[in-house]
């Protein structure tokens, strides 16, 4: 049962609304004043809306009445969860997440599912209902169908006030106050700080270089005399958390972007700091010996394997038991990560925070790290969270600069289609404009491909990648000619990142053309994604731009993680027969190139033969089944194209109805390849036969509609 309060709209309240604020009733009851001054805000701003009351409790009721509101209300933009709204847990979609990948049938159904409100989104997807979780009272949990689109492309953009450790609805009031002010004051984007954790993008300078600079294309305003561009990598010091937490709290920062690991209630920022010196080197060796020690069952033997190991002195091992000892080293631990304890020191005062690492928006659990920066003591009114764990190389500033022409926070995430991330807090929160141009001027010229045509030479970066976007979507009809136009005359990196996403989906052979231009950008993250995209397409034809990448000796490090295994995607005597051609004039003998050579070399013959092992082992029938299950699920992240023809045939005499099952899921990992038309060929001869079962059937058709719509 859903109860509707149509409050400060008028007498057309139903045909007018463009935003829902839907609450429980404890969380209406505890903070009804707060909540209906913040409706009346957002009616000043000219953003109409209902305050829906849900006392049903199921998500399909939630999600029936905001397909009603977007289908009968033109403008209708989104929805804010306020209080314990019931959860969608996604089950079989984890092609939709960025990186997740968890054995459905192994693990705990609250662990393998996908926590998702873009349930409530993207009203195009389909699902089954599984049932309701008798320990987790608010997880509801859902398939994604054989027949439903099989990616995100969300209608409408939510956000979540969820504060489980708000007992009195004392912070849920607070917030709202807050966000009552903010939207209030005159505040446009004139200070961002980004940061850089430990181990992330394989800590790249390069990469930390170029976001600097795409930064300063995606927000022109900070290039000035005042600082409005501040940077923080982990190396500056041992423990970064003091600096970054103190940094956030004593400066006005519009945006924060933070890219580091974590976990649902832990920022991951640190790593154990590289020794300085011979000293250094051998405090940091017994720091690593005390920690083995101290946590061995059998200490003693433990001791003795390290130092047989290691060749260290039974010296090395001292105080590993001792109390005081024990209590620094396990602070030091502790000070490499932020948990909610250590925010009760600082008052962080970014409006908008995007948390670019694992977990921290886990929003359905009692404790996530985003909540306490968002619903705590800061002047953060909202952030952007994964719910599960999330990929490195992705587009994490993808549109960023249309905040500061007043986009809400809510629509920058409907440009990310993961159904991991999140908005945690008000999702309506914009800043000031500060051009001539704002982002509801954009939105006018939305569904006008004449307008939208004029914006694709607009002088700012995502302005021109939000019009390209959006004549995509509108299936302009010169869509991959233009995308290649622009990528070749653009100046900006983020724009030129665009048009290769946007043909990547189209495929064609512009793509092609691109793709082995972008492998040489000057953009990493643009040379980063084609190296992603190559491994993913397998066309020969890129062969030689990947050699040539190949031999370059200044890539930046997370390009040569990118490298990793991506030449047994490949033919391996083309790849050789290109290496040599490449290396024809080029002394290998004793230089640098030498090397270089070498190692492309060994790294061509290693990954072909992985290759060539794992598709023997998938065809063969003497595998052992378990060996057979492993190395099909590997296909999953290692798209093996020169595989294809192989694993095609084995799919049509394969009698294992598991190990069918988990290849035509597999081969929906394909999307992007050269030669998926063989798969989907090989999908649609087992969809049409009746000697399969209804499940295989099925899955055969999703992989199908996996096939057609790439991301």
């Amino acid at each position: 049962m859903l109860t509707v309060l149509l409050l400060f709209t008028g007498t057309t309240a139903l045909f007018s609304q463009k935003f829902a604020i839907i609450t429980d009733k404890a969380s209406y009851e505890g903070a009804r004043e707060q909540i209906e001054l913040y409706s009346q805000t957002l009616l000043k701003e000219g953003l109409t809306n209902i305050i829906i009351i849900d006392k049903w409790g199921h998500p399909d009721s939630i999600r029936r009445e905001l397909r009603k509101l977007y289908n009968s209300n033109k403008g209708f933009e989104g929805a804010v969860f306020i209080g314990d709204i019931p959860v969608p847990m996604l089950r079989d979609a984890q092609h939709m997440t960025s990186a997740f990948k968890m054995d459905q049938e192994r693990y705990p159904w609250e662990r393998s599912s996908v926590t998702s409100d873009r349930f409530y989104e993207d009203f195009d997807l389909k699902f089954d209902y599984l049932k309701h979780d008798t320990v987790f009272k608010h997880l509801h949990y859902y398939s994604l169908r054989h027949d439903s689109p099989q990616t995100v492309t969300p209608d409408i953009y939510t956000g979540r006030i969820r504060i489980p450790w708000d007992k009195d609805f004392s912070l849920l009031k607070a917030y709202l106050k807050k966000v009552v002010a903010a939207h209030n004051e005159i505040n446009p984007v004139d200070e961002v700080l980004f940061f850089a954790g430990h181990g992330y993008n394989s800590e790249s300078m390069i990469a930390r270089l170029d976001e600097k600079a795409a930064l300063l294309q995606q927000f022109p305003q900070l290039n000035r005399q005042k600082n409005g561009l501040e940077f923080i990598d982990f190396s500056f010091d041992d423990h970064i958390k003091f600096r970054l937490l103190s940094t956030l709290s004593s400066q006005d920062f519009d945006i924060a972007l933070l890219h580091h690991h974590g976990d649902t209630d832990l920022q991951l920022l640190d790593g154990e700091p590289p020794a300085m010196g011979v000293q250094g080197s051998v405090e940091s060796i017994k720091f690593y010996l005390r920690s083995k020690v101290r946590d061995a069952r059998d200490k003693d033997a433990a001791k003795k394997n390290y130092m047989e190991w290691l060749g260290v002195p039974e010296a090395w091992f001292d105080l590993a038991n001792d109390k005081n000892q024990t209590f620094k080293d396990s602070v030091y631990y502790a000070d490499m990560d932020v948990s909610a304890a250590d925010l009760k020191n600082y008052t962080p005062r970014p409006r908008f925070i995007m948390f670019d690492a694992c977990f921290n928006g886990s929003f359905q659990l009692d404790e996530y790290i985003s909540g306490h920066y968002v619903f705590g003591n800061s002047g953060t009114i909202a952030a952007m969270a994964n719910t599960v764990n999330s990929l490195q190389d992705k587009f994490p500033d993808e549109m960023a600069g249309l905040l500061g022409f007043g986009m809400r926070i809510g629509e920058l995430n409907k440009f990310n289609g993961f159904t991991e991330t999140h908005i945690i807090g008000d999702p309506t929160f914009r800043f000031t404009p500060s051009g001539k141009v704002d982002y509801e001027t954009l939105m006018k010229a939305a569904t006008s491909n004449s307008k939208l045509l004029k914006l694709a030479s607009y002088p700012h970066p995502d302005v021109q990648a939000w019009s390209l976007r959006k004549l995509s979507e509108n299936k302009y009809p010169g869509t991959s000619n233009l995308l290649k136009e622009k990528y070749f005359a653009s100046p900006y990196g983020t724009t030129r990142m665009e048009c290769l996403i946007n043909l990547a989906a189209i495929g064609d052979d512009n793509f092609i053309e691109v793709l082995s231009a972008a492998m040489e950008d000057s953009y990493e993250l643009v040379r980063r994604f084609a190296l992603i995209f190559t491994s993913e397409s397998g066309d020969p034809r890129l062969i030689p731009a990947l050699i040539k990448s190949a031999g370059n000796p200044n890539i930046s490090d997370r390009e040569v993680f990118q490298m990793n295994s991506l030449y047994g995607f490949f033919d391996k005597e083309t790849l050789l027969r290109e290496l040599d051609k490449s290396f024809l004039n080029i002394d290998t003998t004793g230089n640098y190139s030498g090397k270089i050579y070498s190692k492309v070399k060994k790294g061509i013959e290693a990954d072909c033969n992985s290759t060539s092992e794992t598709i023997k082992a998938i065809c063969s029938p003497d595998t052992p089944a378990k060996t057979k299950i492993f190395e099909i699920k590997t296909l999953r992240n290692m798209p093996y194209h020169v595989g294809i023809p192989s694993l095609c045939s084995f799919a049509l005499k394969c009698s294992d109805e598991q190990q069918l099952l988990l290849l035509i899921e597999a081969f929906g990992w394909f999307n992007y390849s050269y030669n998926k038309k063989e798969i989907e060929k090989t999908c649609r001869e087992i969809a049409s036969s009746d000697k399969y079962s209804e499940k295989v059937r099925n899955e055969a058709l999703k992989t199908i509609n996996r096939l057609k719509n790439p991301k």
